[in-house]
């Protein structure tokens, strides 16, 4: 088959063992997540399953909410975001929510979740439940630069909150400071104190500290590095403000399990300690791997396994199931697939940024509906020009899509496209800083076409391809209001297949076909093989676009029955 590429045999193993679907009871294998939730950090909640949440930056809804029973199998739970506060309909690339924390606080018996907004300031969030309802967000530190914050709540009833510094804004990174909080954590009490510049021990890009408490003494737990060469850090003081002495305690060694990155310390209720942490594929995005954790005599811990026993660990491919889980295999993942019956849409999916209210919406007949959007910058010629300032599909919130479900995966959708006026186009898209799509454009005259199109490094501002008409296919008219209406069922499938993996790069090639039918049975392949390119921080993404030049005067749409996706 096509996807059949050649691929680095140093990489085959790793690709392999996340293939696998169904493991020995005893064992699992990472990762355990091959799906983009960067900056991870877990809880053990009030009912002793584990919660996690990760960065969304700018999508929304925002700060999902992912449980788990052992660590290792995790599905959707809720977002703790509906939108950002400061939300505009423009998409936040990389922006808007960085390296959350989420913790249990029992005294209040309430769920927290700290993230830092690196152009505005340190947010907070809470709910009793993690399933939700959440509230509305509340900045308690303003200022700009300020970056993955976490929390301690000390044995005294005192709070303190640990941040890192974005370089981009502060002018300077590899620093984290502390500062207390009042009882209700609305506001710092106190000014931050630097309590570790990570340039003199080599540590530079000290970010993500996730701040603990251990018999007396304080912990903060940090990548340093970078993202792609990066190792984890632990240091301990006697009191929150240090003097801290730091320690590596894993390295990616000699495995192919880059970073190691940004994660959280867990502390299950069986008595294990463990470790959550993500590494970067590139395209597939920042995906979650899960280390075993240990304290030594000499009182500091390791993370991964330690062979040499040089009291640095390494990642493990494949490890003992952690104690006490309720389903000891690796069986369940996030949702992906969507009936949408039931007058709603799965978890899964997330908008680019703040949709337009009328942008689309779940209905209680069997189908998702979403409302064209009119995109300035137009042409027959050109599809989509840059030249102006809503041009590209890079450039609209309105995009509804969904994370990459694993290294290789088919993507089926099956949908009803209706059009009014030429120019209208919906269909099947991979978003990212490179995107594609595959779709049906009506061109008048009561006729559809299929249509391909590409637009590669979008984020830099660079113009859509020409359009690809690959088939003219009739259209069937229905009365829609004042003005009648043209409809055509179609099906859509999208291919993705990991591919050799560059010289210098995190992982391999996500490779991805489209094809087309209208029927479900005969399939038609789009010549082109198109490779993803990941988004602003996130990997790429894959979902439902509608579209239209700006002229429009009618709105078209389209009716998506069902979206099903398979892994390989």
């Amino acid at each position: 088959m096509w996807y059949n590429l050649p691929m680095k045999k140093s990489y085959l193993s790793l690709l392999a063992l996340a293939a696998a679907a169904t493991l020995n009871a005893a064992t699992y294998k990472n990762p355990v997540l091959t799906m983009d939730f960067s900056d991870p950090d877990v809880c053990v909640g009030h009912d002793g399953k584990f919660y996690m949440t990760a960065s969304s930056f700018g999508g929304l809804p925002g700060l999902p909410i992912l449980v788990s029973d052992d660590l290792v199998n995790w599905e959707y739970a809720a977002y703790a975001l509906k939108e950002h506060p400061f939300a505009t309909h423009s998409p936040e690339h990389g922006r808007a929510v960085w390296a959350p924390s989420i913790r249990y606080r029992a005294d209040k018996q309430e769920y927290v979740i700290y993230w830092g907004d690196p152009d505005r300031g340190i947010y907070r969030v809470s709910a009793k439940d993690p399933k939700g309802p959440w509230g509305e967000p509340r900045l308690v530190v303003e200022g700009k630069g300020l970056i993955d914050p976490c929390p301690l709540y000390d044995d005294d009833g005192r709070i303190y909150l640990v941040n890192g510094w974005a370089q981009s804004r502060a002018g300077m990174n590899s620093v984290l400071t502390v500062r207390e909080l009042d009882a209700d954590e609305t506001k710092a009490i106190s000014e931050p104190v630097m309590v570790y510049d990570g340039v003199p021990d080599g540590n530079f890009t000290a970010e993500g500290p996730k701040f603990y408490k251990r018999n007396g003494e304080y912990w903060l737990f940090f990548p340093a590095g970078g993202v792609g060469g990066g190792w984890q850090v632990a240091a301990c003081a006697r009191s929150p403000y240090g003097p801290y002495e730091a320690k590596t305690v894993m390295a990616q060694g000699k495995t192919k399990i880059n970073g190691p990155h940004q994660g959280a310390w867990v502390a299950t209720p069986s008595g294990e300690d463990w470790f959550v942490h993500f590494s970067d594929r590139n395209a597939y995005g920042r995906i979650v791997y899960l280390e075993p954790m240990r304290w030594l005599e000499d009182g500091w811990p390791v993370i991964g396994v330690d062979d040499d026993g040089d009291g640095c660990g390494e990642p493990v491919e494949e490890y003992e199931m952690p104690r006490g889980g309720a389903l000891g295999a690796q069986t369940l993942y996030p949702q992906t697939s969507d009936e949408f019956n039931g007058g709603k849409i799965g978890l899964q999916w997330q908008w680019l940024g703040k949709s337009e209210d009328f942008a689309g919406w779940a209905t209680p007949y069997g189908f998702y509906r979403q409302y064209t959007t009119a995109l300035r910058g137009w042409s027959k010629e050109s599809s989509f020009s840059r030249k102006s300032a809503f041009g590209a599909l890079w450039d609209t919130p309105n995009l509804m899509v969904q994370k990459f479900p694993a290294f290789g995966f088919t993507a089926t959708m099956k949908a009803q496209v209706g059009a009014k006026e030429a120019t209208e186009e919906a269909g099947l898209i991979i978003q990212g800083r490179s995107y594609a799509r595959i779709g049906l454009r009506y061109a008048g005259e009561e006729k559809f076409e299929v249509v391909y199109t590409e637009c590669r490094n979008a984020d830099k501002g660079q113009d859509e391809e020409p359009a690809v008409v690959l088939a003219t296919v009739p259209a069937t008219v229905i009365g829609a209001g004042l003005r009648t209406a043209n409809v055509k069922d179609v099906w859509l499938k999208l291919e993705v297949a990991p591919g050799e993996i560059p010289a210098k790069g995190l992982g391999p090639k996500a490779m991805c076909r489209f094809s087309w039918s209208l029927d479900g049975e005969t399939w038609t392949n789009c010549p082109n093989v198109f490779q993803a390119r990941e988004g602003k921080w996130i990997g790429a993404t894959l979902g439902i676009y509608a579209i239209s030049g700006p002229d429009c005067r009618d709105r078209g749409w389209i009716d998506v029955d069902w979206f099903r996706i398979s892994r390989r």
